[in-house]
C-alpha cells in the first residue's frame, strides 16, 4: 500500500502526526454591523487552493449578542465574509459557541463557507454505569 515511499528513512507518512488543518481563532470581535472572527497572522498562507479546514473557535461568540449579526473571518487585516448555502451570510446564530467549525476556502473566488459546526465540548456529566 505504501509503495510510492520506497526510499522515506520511515517508511509511512505522517498520518495523523502533524495538523495543519486545523486554525485556531485568536480573538473574536463583536461590532454594532458584523462579528469578526481573528485568525493568526499567514493562517491561509501555502493552503490548498480550493480545500476544507477546520476552525477551531476557542472562546465563545459573547451570549446576548444579536443573533441575525453576520460573521467575517480576518486574517492579517483583511476580512472576509463567511458564507452559508445558497450564498447567504453566516450569522452568530450559526455558531453554537466554542468548538470545532469546518470551513471550506476557495482562493480562487475568496469565498468561505461554514460546511457544519462539528464538534463542540460537552460540559455534561458522563454517564454512569
Amino acid at each position: 500500500m505504501w509503495d510510492f515511499f520506497p526510499n522515506l528513512f520511515f517508511r509511512y507518512p505522517n498520518l495523523g502526526r502533524n495538523n495543519f488543518n486545523t486554525i485556531p481563532s485568536t480573538k473574536v470581535t463583536v461590532g454594532t454591523e458584523n462579528v469578526t472572527i481573528e485568525l493568526p497572522n499567514h493562517a491561509l498562507y501555502r493552503r490548498n487552493y480550493v480545500g476544507s479546514f477546520f476552525l477551531d473557535l476557542r472562546e465563545a461568540i459573547p451570549s446576548g449578542t444579536t443573533a441575525t449579526l453576520p460573521v467575517l473571518i480576518g486574517v492579517n487585516g483583511d476580512t472576509r465574509p463567511l458564507m452559508e448555502y445558497e450564498g447567504t451570510p453566516a450569522t452568530v446564530a450559526n455558531f453554537a459557541g466554542a468548538g470545532i467549525y469546518e470551513i471550506h476556502y476557495n482562493r480562487y473566488t475568496n469565498q468561505l463557507y461554514i460546511v457544519n459546526g462539528g464538534f463542540r465540548p460537552s460540559t455534561a456529566a458522563a454517564p454512569t454505569a
